[in-house]
């Protein structure tokens, strides 16, 4: 139930029982000013009067949240279309552009098709960590459930090798973020390699110490 719907029940109780008391007998030779009708009809007007400015808080409140989310996902979009497409861009047509690959990102070593692949699809997924950081606020999901997902692709020797790289691409707390990710998954995967397996618990645990370093990055921002 919305906000705006409490205080119009709200106000709507409040006239029911106004409405109630004002078909009672009013006490006779009574000035109105200090009769119990009059005190009610006061108080109704304003609690409409406040009724009215909390509504119009709340509308004002929910169009400034509104209009941050859209920006967000434009901001979103327009990332996606100049920075992640042409990359894909890069690796789909990688035959017919010659050097033109190797020479944009001349400190990866891209001598393949695959190479490109890899670095396209690397800059997408890094990407992932910032956008996140931008929505998460309107997010349903949970950051302990994206956390854990990321933990996961963390764990990519690939996207480990990349990273030091491409890191000049991202906002600080995204380069902090990122690192701190590759350090937790760096964790899980000595614990793979001491135990055989690593179970829910142990992931949780991560997810947990990342949460943490999560919101504290949100926070300073």
């Amino acid at each position: 139930m919305t906000f705006s719907k409490y205080l119009l029940f709200s106000m709507i109780a409040l006239s029911v029982v106004f409405v109630y008391l004002l078909c009672q007998d009013p006490a006779q030779n009574q000035p109105i000013e200090q009769s119990t009708i009059y005190r009610l009809m006061m108080l109704l007007t304003g609690g409409a009067g406040l009724f009215v400015a909390l509504t119009l808080y709340h509308q004002a409140r929910s169009q400034e949240s509104a209009t941050e989310k859209a920006l967000e996902l434009s901001t979103i979009k327009i990332i996606k279309d100049l920075w992640i497409a042409p990359n894909f861009r890069l690796a789909q047509d990688y035959e017919k552009l010659g050097s033109l690959p190797a020479e944009m990102y001349p400190d990866l070593s891209i001598a393949s098709s695959q190479d490109m692949h890899q670095v396209a699809f690397a800059i997408s997924v890094f990407q992932i960590f910032e956008d996140y950081k931008t929505i998460y606020t309107h997010d349903k999901t949970g950051v302990n459930i994206w956390l854990g997902n990321f933990l996961n692709w963390a764990q990519s020797d690939t996207l480990q090798r990349l990273w030091p790289r491409l890191r000049i691409n991202y906002q600080p707390s995204t380069i902090r973020m990122t690192e701190a990710l590759f350090a937790g998954a760096n964790e899980i995967k000595a614990l793979r390699v001491k135990q055989g397996q690593v179970s829910y618990d142990d992931y949780q645990v991560a997810i947990q110490k990342l949460a943490t370093i999560f919101k504290n990055e949100i926070a300073i921002q």
